[in-house]
């Protein structure tokens, strides 16, 4: 996690908003270097820029049963593209 201290964010809020919103990591606040207790958290997380090894090792193929209905669903999809069903419209 990284810090920021409470001058530079009086200074510079939209820019550090802006870093929380684009990176998807939180900032922890802290006055004269110590923290404070308070953090700015992104409402959803960013994009992870590295999936590990062991997450990968947990991904299970879809059941051959299931292709059939997941193509279906896109077929169904009036524009016909998969959509993110966590993206906020």
């Amino acid at each position: 996690m990284k810090t920021i201290g409470t001058r530079e964010l009086k200074q510079n809020p939209n820019t550090v908003i802006e870093l929380v919103r684009e990176s998807g990591e939180e900032f922890e606040i802290t006055s004269y270097g110590r923290p404070t207790g308070v953090r700015i958290v992104p409402v959803r997380p960013g994009p992870r820029r590295w999936v590990t090894g062991a997450s990968l090792a947990d991904v299970q193929p879809m059941a051959p049963g299931r292709v059939a209905s997941w193509r279906e669903d896109i077929e169904r999809s009036p524009s016909g593209e998969v959509l993110d069903p966590w993206e906020q419209a």
